[in-house]
């Protein structure tokens, strides 16, 4: 696996381990009636890698058409420097392993979804006193407006620290994501010596304010997505002018890059048909859609579940594929956009 790839693999867990998240728009006001103690306990998990050193087994499954695809991380936390992640291998086989570096000026955010989007999407529920991997926790339920359950949180009631997540499809029932610690010792303190960090070179962030601006360029800026996918940040590659939006809903997260040209079918070889002429499709951590649309190539990046990965594609317009001369062709950027640091709680195609 290259480090491009594990930019994409460690890309959810980053922001779970309290490193970068992007400042996020003041939520909508709601009725729903969420538990104090759940916001508390949710509160604290966002902020304790701030505080608590740590060394840990993570597996992280993903369910869909695709199967379960799963990943094992061994995580190296340390509260005033970052995370350093590697994927476990075999010994013929070792994984990959990289260097992120803690952010001192995040917003919020739980294993990849802002916590302001998290409180205005769901309402919050705190159940009470669990364990887990043999360390006492609280557990933190969200539902969605019909009641269904959305996710499911174990909190470590030492530390703070995240131990489990849980996520579930509409329905309530199916669980389509799960990210655990298997084991897990907290250190008293700790100090890396470390590969150089992971960051992404010529990318800019913009933020919410020049969205006004970009819309007027032509370029796709909608605030809401289907599924209560709201537009919380922007980036762009200064290098070649293509755009970066994130949305989440607090709990599931995808990206959309923007480029402008034509997409080289050559550029999702490996890629599925689907039934509409022109989409391509790949299932995994994350799932990878690639279309283009009036001069646009859009790859929308995430780990939603299938359903809302359809409603969501769904809302944007696509072209009938024509052929292209060589000079018209311009790839879909996908070993590009795998630098890119995107808080999506996603997994490289490898592992998916």
């Amino acid at each position: 696996m290259s480090l491009s790839r594990l930019a994409v693999l460690v890309s959810t867990a980053l922001i779970g381990f309290g490193l970068p998240a992007p400042a996020v728009a003041a939520p909508p006001t709601t009725s729903r009636e969420d538990s104090p103690l759940a916001i508390s306990w949710l509160a604290r998990a966002a902020t304790a890698p701030n505080n608590v050193s740590y060394h840990g087994t993570q597996i992280i499954t993903s369910w869909g058409p695709q199967g379960a695809s799963s990943a094992m991380l061994d995580i190296v936390h340390a509260a005033s420097q970052g995370s350093e992640i590697s994927v476990v291998g075999s010994e013929s086989s070792p994984g990959a392993k990289a260097f992120v570096q803690r952010a001192t000026n995040a917003d919020a955010a739980i294993d990849g979804g802002p916590l302001t989007l998290l409180q205005a999407t769901y309402q919050l529920v705190y159940k009470c006193c669990t364990d887990t991997i043999g360390r006492a926790a609280v557990l933190v339920e969200a539902l969605r407006e019909n009641q269904t359950l959305a996710a499911r949180f174990w909190i470590d009631k030492e530390t703070g620290l995240l131990l489990q997540r849980q996520l579930f499809s509409v329905d309530g029932k199916t669980m389509v994501r799960a990210t655990v610690f298997t084991q897990l010792e907290i250190e008293e303190s700790e100090f890396l010596g470390h590969l150089p960090p992971m960051a992404p070179n010529g990318i800019e962030s913009l933020g919410l304010g020049k969205v006004d601006g970009l819309r007027s360029e032509g370029w796709v800026c909608a605030p809401e997505l289907p599924a209560s996918l709201k537009l919380y940040d922007v980036h762009q590659d200064t290098a070649n002018g293509s755009l970066q939006f994130s949305y989440s809903d607090g709990l599931f997260n995808v990206s959309l890059f923007e480029q402008r040209g034509a997409l080289d079918p050559a550029a999702v070889a490996g890629f599925s048909t689907t039934e509409t002429p022109g989409v391509y499709l790949r299932y995994g951590m994350p799932s990878y859609v690639v279309w283009s649309s009036g001069g646009i190539v859009y790859t929308l990046i995430g780990d939603l579940p299938p359903d809302m990965l359809g409603q969501v594609v769904g809302s944007f317009p696509q072209d009938v594929p024509i052929k292209l001369t060589a000079v018209q062709r311009v790839g879909a950027g996908l070993a590009k956009i795998a630098t890119w640091l995107t808080p999506m709680g996603a997994l490289s195609g490898k592992l998916g």
